[in-house]
Parts: C-alpha cells; sequence; structure tokens
C-alpha cells in the first residue's frame, strides 16, 4: 500500500467520476493514513520535529507522567516538577539542591545558594585575639597554658586564622607535646607537635611547616575559645612553658 497523489479533479473527462478514480483518491489514501508511520515521504508527515518553531505558542502543558524521566533525552513532568534526563536527572523546578546539581539558587549565604554579586567576604571590622602569657608546671597532665576568646560575626562569611609560637625553657630531660586548639560551637585541634625537647630560644610555631595553614571554617556565629596545651611525656622536671596566640577574622 502505497501514497497516490490525488488527481486534478477539474480535468475529469466528461466530468464523470469513476470508482477506479474515488478508490485511489479516496478509499485507498484513507487506508494508507490509518496505519502510516512517520518516514517523511510523501504523506507520511515529518520523521522529526527539527526545525519546527513556536512563535505563536502561547502554553506547552506536559502531561503528568507520575514518574521522572529515565532515558537520555527525555523531558518530563512528575506532579508539580518538570525533569530532564542526559546523563544524571535534573530536576528544572528544583531550588537551591544539593551541591554539584543542577537547580534554580536563591541569593542566600547558605551552602547550596549563590551568593549577591555585591557582598563581601571580610568584615568591615574583624575581630582579632591576641594572647601572650606563661605557666610553672610540674605535672604530666596535658595542661592549657594560653588562651583566649573571639566571635566570629558570622560564620557563612567568616574564618578564622590561628597561629601560636611555643618556648619551652628549664626541665631538662623532658620531652613535651604542645597543641593548638578551639572551642566553642565547634571544637578541634589544629595542630600538635609531638618529642620536643626542652630550650630557652627554640621557638615553636602551631602550626608548623607540616601541618595546614590554621584556618578554621566555624560551624555557626558565636564565641570561640583558641587555647595552647603542653603535655610533658618524659621526665620529671619542673618546666615553665611560654606561648603567644594570634587569631583574626578573615574572609572564609
Amino acid at each position: 500500500m502505497v501514497w497516490n497523489t490525488p488527481r486534478d479533479w477539474t480535468g475529469i473527462t466528461d466530468d464523470i467520476v469513476t470508482s477506479a478514480m474515488l478508490n485511489a483518491d479516496v478509499r485507498d489514501n484513507l487506508n494508507f493514513l490509518s496505519v502510516h508511520t512517520h518516514t517523511g515521504a510523501a504523506g507520511m508527515g515529518a520523521n522529526s520535529m527539527s526545525g519546527i518553531t513556536f512563535t505563536n505558542l502561547v502554553t506547552l502543558t506536559f502531561a503528568d507522567q507520575s514518574a521522572n524521566p529515565d532515558a537520555a533525552g527525555e523531558l518530563q513532568r512528575n506532579g508539580n516538577d518538570l525533569l530532564w534526563y542526559g546523563s544524571t536527572l535534573v530536576n528544572f523546578t528544583a531550588v537551591d539542591a544539593a551541591a554539584g546539581t543542577g537547580s534554580l539558587r536563591t541569593l542566600n549565604t547558605t551552602a547550596t545558594s549563590a551568593a549577591a554579586g555585591n557582598h563581601t567576604h571580610v568584615p568591615a571590622s574583624p575581630n582579632q585575639l591576641i594572647v601572650d602569657s606563661a605557666a610553672s608546671l610540674n605535672t604530666d597532665t596535658e595542661s592549657n597554658i594560653s588562651s583566649g576568646t573571639i566571635v566570629v560575626q558570622n560564620a557563612a562569611s567568616e574564618a578564622l586564622a590561628v597561629s601560636a609560637a611555643v618556648v619551652l625553657p628549664d626541665g631538662s630531660g623532658n620531652t613535651y607535646t604542645i597543641r593548638l586548639k578551639y572551642s566553642g560551637p565547634s571544637s578541634g585541634t589544629i595542630d600538635t607537635t609531638t618529642s620536643l625537647g626542652a630550650s630557652v630560644s627554640d621557638i615553636q610555631p602551631l602550626p608548623n611547616s607540616s601541618s595546614d595553614a590554621g584556618i578554621i571554617s566555624p560551624a555557626s556565629a558565636g564565641t570561640y575559645t583558641i587555647s595552647v596545651t603542653v603535655e610533658r611525656t618524659s621526665g620529671s622536671s619542673l618546666f615553665n612553658p611560654k606561648a603567644t596566640i594570634y587569631a583574626r577574622e578573615v574572609g572564609a
């Protein structure tokens, strides 16, 4: 069965229409249209939507499929969501989706929102902390030798840069472990240095060259305590550790 191009009926001989003409132009063509596939051949219609424009289209309504698309190239509605499947599923109507997932983004300061173009990272008046103190100890217990507090004004846009310098005079024959710590809304150890001997001149930096940069990303705004501790790990002599702490808010 094939499509027959209809004749020009103005040229019918003696104005007589025969059954053969009607069978060819009407019956056979209607039968063909009832079972045809879209291959692009004459009478079959285009085999794709390539080149179609929607200049005058006012509304395009998707029927709810109550399921997500799962094959490459599918665009499908599921409830109130319009979803596209390429190599992964993308929800065109989602807002502030998980990091790494394409979605609309609100302007905010959360981990999955977009930052406004006019935002700043460094506070107008960044807080800072400087503490210089010493202690006289004769114990193997980890002890606080210097501490101070600093307020983080906005955890979403500020971080803390923290460092310390420690001197361990006296205590001949002793060895030590020193730690730089923070506590508050969140807590942790920034750096630890072990197997230190006594010295009146050697300055021990925290963080040291093998550690991170001493940057804290606070879990939330609030008051944080920065401290240096020392622990005598061998020996029994009295010791007089000294420590200086410096901390400052910086752009996150």
